[in-house]
């Protein structure tokens, strides 16, 4: 990490320090940001910045932190972790909210392994992002809600980025079991894969704002908020995160030799709207369900399967984003 950073401009104008509530997962990034953090937090002092942080402990400890600086009241919240840490603190900004859009600004030190939120934004480095948390501009951004049932009853679960069913899903899966040592895109890339060889196409249904839209078998459908999904995917190259809908992609069962030939790679670099097997709509209800059971995800998380009903809230949370974006 380089050393040299701009100053915080709130600082040299002789302001107050700017106080950060930051929520910190230190087994991020196969635990490099347990060893990362006290050097990320002496950066943010000679910024100019005040941190009282946060580190989680476990699965769900993001949720918790999150309800409880909403309780505390604070204006901001960073987010030093990767997708998940960032998906688990948005639930618990919204369940303290009781689902009403968050009275607070969110920020994102990326430090995981996937990054596609900070991607969708605009964050190109870590440099970038304390850059950012100095001459960002603040940016109310849609976010979405999945409602599905548990054997304990009704859930749902918030998120920001993207989600998915069917292949993608199961890939998460994979990648949840495993390490993450090779990094976000090449240990992506290397678990589609893998997945693409055991996964076989399921039947589902898939309903766009009322309207019917897929009856039958199914790869995946993957419903973007952001640009970017699965370790650096392209996925929906035209989705905006203040637009008003998700950008839906459906691919219909294909052969793996179609999958792992010409999809997967393209996939990467935005490629794949064109694609016969593929439909893309814009959307902000869409209901997939199946006779079987099918995993989703969303953020990286999996929270349970089918059925699910997916909702887009439109501009629910302040986000701080690079200027220009």
């Amino acid at each position: 990490m380089a050393e040299t950073l701009p100053a915080n401009p709130n600082t040299e104008r002789g302001e107050s320090a700017r106080q950060l509530h930051v929520i910190v997962n230190p087994m991020s990034g196969n635990g490099r940001t347990r060893d990362a953090w006290p050097t990320i937090d002496r950066r943010l002092q000679r910024l100019g910045f005040q941190t009282d942080f946060r580190m989680t402990q476990s699965a769900g400890d993001g949720i918790r932190l999150g309800r409880e600086a909403i309780e505390a009241g604070v204006d901001e919240v960073v987010v030093v972790g990767g997708d998940g840490t960032l998906n688990e603190v948005v639930n618990g900004l919204f369940l303290a909210s009781h689902g009403a859009p968050p009275d607070v600004t969110l920020s994102v030190i990326p430090a995981g392994t996937g990054r596609d939120f900070s991607r969708s934004i605009g964050l190109r480095s870590f440099d970038h992002s304390l850059e950012t948390l100095g001459a960002g501009v603040i940016t109310q951004i849609d976010a979405g809600r999945v409602d599905y049932t548990t054997d304990d009853g009704s859930q749902a679960r918030y998120f920001v980025n993207a989600g998915d069913v069917g292949l993608g899903a199961e890939t998460a899966a994979l990648l949840n079991r495993s390490s993450k040592l090779l990094g976000g895109k090449l240990s992506y890339f290397l678990g589609a894969a893998r997945s693409i060889f055991s996964y076989s196409g399921q039947p589902a249904t898939i309903i766009a704002d009322g309207e019917l839209v897929h009856d039958g078998l199914l790869a995946m459908t993957c419903f973007a908020n952001g640009r970017y999904h699965a370790g650096g995917m392209l996925m929906a190259p035209n989705a905006s995160l203040t637009d008003g809908a998700f950008d839906l992609l459906i691919l219909d069962d294909v052969p793996k030799y179609t999958l792992l030939g010409s999809l997967l790679p393209s996939v990467y670099v935005g490629r794949h709207l064109n694609h016969p097997n593929v439909t893309h709509r814009l959307a902000r209800e869409i209901r997939i369900s199946s006779p079987g059971t099918l995993l989703f995800e969303v953020d990286g998380e999996q929270p349970g399967t089918t059925d699910i009903c997916v909702t887009l809230l439109p501009l629910a949370l302040r986000i701080r984003m690079p200027a220009g974006q």
